[in-house]
């Protein structure tokens, strides 16, 4: 920019002293001056490509206009936030974040259940009513019918000592839970993937519209010079209508590039709540490194991936019940300590106490098939589990082929998308020559240049933004995205 800026200096004085005529060489000159976003010297990109680079600064400004995001209940944020920021924040306002965090308590909460049916249970029984007895023999003093009043108290303690279907019911519940808490840190990789897209939208929005503005007010200034030329016999009239085409196309594709900004900042005002007045820059020098070796990314994701991990706790978790639901069949053994305290007994006044300490089996038979037919349910739920294990294992192996071929495609699309626009800086440079010794056939050859060079940034700013998306896609697989909120000042 220096270099660009000194030889605009250089040029401006001499161009000042031409006619009327050389019109078209003030225009081309003002024009190169605007759209000189890179120097000649600086053509040549780093090979981690950054938006900060391409913009030349680590923070940029996103206007806002109040009726344009009628949002009373946004939180406006007047510094700059970067990727950290927005991660944790989205982790914060996530109602999907929310239902998985309660999934999961539910399922320790069921843990729980199922292990208080493995510990020792106490029980108390009190009874107290009116009772009639009638006495046969010599063994009660009173003949006849008697009424009276009924008391007895009942202290219960059992400890089931081979319950296979509670067991494996604790066993199934503890891997419900294991399952839960990978969905929940899936969740909060995926919600870290909405914010993280959602922020590079934002910014791949904002600076195309940036180059949109600049293009646009650019070809209103050579549409001008044009009108005047033309006016004056300078130029052809099939120039002008070349150049209202151009004027016209660029208005459209800054419509276009408004819409998108507008999309982008309501899609990362809905996942964070806040809507920034600047957006820090630096992105990919945030993200976690992806390993080298495109096979261990393959073998990570296969052994580590949360859903794949989920869902096979799920499997053994219907294992284990599939195994209770069999263990019905079998008989249950405890045992139990109780003492029953009963008065007036048939009229008697005399209390009576009984103490007992048994070994007790209970051995339930159903009789119209439902411990068979439950455990066949189970094991159909089983087999659906399994399958479904093995589908999202294939899909997510596919899914992650196109994950890296996605990212090597875009890594080289960001590699020609640099070529471009070395290219179109050369082209540049070369009408920065013509007008340094005073030639240039038309202002349409400095207006080719200057479309040719913003075609190239708008290409290139996209291919940055897709080769960020795809970086962060992996690590959302790997279970690795979500380590960037850890940097978040909120």
């Amino acid at each position: 920019m220096p270099q660009r800026i000194k030889f605009i200096e250089f040029i401006m004085p001499n161009l000042e002293q031409q006619n009327s005529n050389n019109c078209s060489l003030r225009v081309a000159a003002c024009l190169l001056a605007t759209c000189s976003f890179v120097s000649a010297a600086n053509a040549q990109l780093p090979s981690k490509f950054r938006f900060a680079d391409l913009v030349g600064q680590d923070v940029i400004e996103l206007p806002q206009v109040e009726t344009d995001f009628p949002q009373p209940a946004t939180q406006r944020v007047g510094q700059g936030r970067g990727l950290p920021e927005f991660v944790a924040l989205s982790l914060q306002q996530s109602p999907q974040m929310r239902q998985a965090r309660a999934q999961f308590e539910s399922a320790e909460a069921r843990v729980g259940v199922t292990r208080a049916d493995l510990l020792p249970a106490a029980s108390l029984r009190i009874a107290k009513g009116p009772e009639t007895s009638e006495s046969t023999t010599q063994a009660i003093p009173t003949t006849g019918t008697n009424k009276h009043t009924y008391y007895s108290r009942t202290i219960r303690l059992t400890q089931p000592v081979f319950n296979v279907p509670v067991f494996k019911e604790f066993d199934s519940s503890r891997q419900t839970k294991d399952a839960s808490s990978l969905r929940l840190q899936s969740m909060r990789e995926a919600t870290a993937l909405g914010a993280t897209k959602a922020t590079i939208d934002v910014a791949v929005a904002r600076i195309t519209l940036n180059f949109s503005d600049s293009q646009l007010e650019q070809l209103n200034k050579i549409l001008s010079y044009l009108e005047a030329r033309t006016s004056a016999g300078a130029s052809s009239q099939a120039d002008l209508e070349r150049a209202r085409t151009r004027v016209f196309a660029a208005r459209q594709t800054r419509l276009e590039q408004q819409t998108n900004y507008r999309n982008a900042m309501f899609e990362l005002n809905r996942i964070t709540g806040q809507m920034p007045t600047a957006l820090q820059l630096p992105f990919l020098q945030l993200l976690p490194a992806l390993p080298d070796n495109h096979g261990q990314i393959r073998q990570y994701v296969k052994e580590q991936n949360f859903d794949l991990l989920a869902l096979r706790k799920d499997v053994n978790a219907q294992g284990s019940a599939v195994s209770g639901e069999y263990a019905k069949f079998l008989p249950v053994f405890g045992v139990s300590l109780e003492k029953d305290t009963t008065e007036n007994v048939r009229g008697t006044n005399s209390p009576w106490t009984d103490t007992r300490a048994l070994a007790v089996m209970t051995w339930n038979v159903s009789l119209g098939g439902k411990d068979y037919f439950s455990a066949q349910q189970a094991g159909a739920e089983l087999r659906n589990r399994e399958a479904r294990l093995d589908d999202e294992t294939q899909r997510l192996t596919q899914a992650t082929e196109a994950d890296i071929a996605l990212l090597q495609s875009t890594e080289l699309r960001l590699q020609a998308a640099e070529a471009e626009q070395t290219s179109a800086l050369t082209v540049v440079n070369a009408v920065e020559e013509q007008l340094k010794s005073g030639r240039i056939g038309s202002l349409l050859e400095a207006l080719d240049a200057s479309d040719r060079l913003f075609g190239a940034r708008f290409r290139l700013t996209q291919a940055l933004g897709q080769q960020m998306k795809a970086h962060a896609q992996l690590l959302s697989r790997l279970g690795l995205l979500s380590d960037v909120q850890t940097q978040a000042k909120l």
